[in-house]
């Protein structure tokens, strides 16, 4: 495989997601070891310091593994996870990763004040408009996850167009705000839906049902949070999994 430079060095992101490119290409069953930094930086065209940053976070979601004096290696099993909790994954990315047809429907818009678990989570006045956006999105046309997403009114001047936030959250907020999403805090659980909550119809669910919930707050490039959201996950289509490191002593 042509590993091809990138283009904004500045971009640790970019440079970590050709790596994976590069080692996904890799017949790691004759071999997996990883080219030494230097050979990785010539490759791509940047520094080693960058090359080294983006090797620490690949080790740290389990991708690679170093073996002191010996080098750097890739970890088969690892590979084979299709959808991980870290890094986080646009919605649509993450159904076609689990292989199927994605498909986003938006079912609801609306503004209303931010009161105080907003304000709380926003950084914001308590009688701070917010918008709410919820959105179904389908896997071959089984509803798969049901998300709310609410951010600051204030962020968007002029009108928000449905055509507009039915887009990624992160590309709508982007191109209107100017606010790039660069890490998120999460909060796991579990919450059961009957047949008569909003949620059951939305997700067709006809019968009790345990759904995986992901409630984050999500920060921009300068570390200020420019929406929270609400994330339900029907586990029979989606399931994440996870390489953890453990600490040694």
């Amino acid at each position: 495989m042509e590993i091809r430079r990138v283009k904004n060095r500045s971009l640790n992101e970019e440079v970590k997601e050709a790596l994976y490119r590069y080692i996904k290409s890799m017949d790691i069953q004759k071999n997996n070891k990883l080219p030494r930094e230097e050979a990785l930086a010539e490759m791509l065209g940047v520094s080693r310091i960058t090359i080294r940053r983006s090797l620490t976070e690949l080790s740290h979601e389990g991708v690679i593994f170093r073996k002191h004096g010996i080098g750097t290696f890739v970890n088969a099993d690892a590979l084979q996870i299709k959808i991980t909790f870290n890094p986080a994954q646009e919605f649509e990315k993450l159904i076609r990763n689990s292989g199927y047809k994605a498909e986003v429907e938006l079912v609801n818009i609306e503004i209303k004040l931010a009161g105080y678990n907003g304000s709380n989570k926003l950084q914001i006045d308590p009688e701070d408009e917010v918008v709410i956006v919820e959105k179904v999105f389908y896997a071959d046309g089984n509803p798969a996850i049901y998300c709310i997403d609410r951010f600051p009114r204030k962020l968007i001047e002029g009108d928000i167009s449905p055509n507009d936030i039915k887009l990624s959250i992160f590309e709508f907020l982007k191109a209107k705000a100017g606010k790039i999403v660069t890490r998120d805090i999460v909060e796991i659980s579990t919450a059961m839906v009957t047949e008569d909550d909003k949620l059951a119809a939305y997700m067709n669910s006809v019968k009790p049902k345990a759904f995986l919930v992901f409630e984050s707050v999500n920060f921009d490039q300068d570390n200020n949070p420019v929406f929270y959201d609400t994330e339900y996950y029907d586990t029979d289509l989606i399931r994440f999994s996870s390489c953890r490191q453990k600490d040694i002593y």
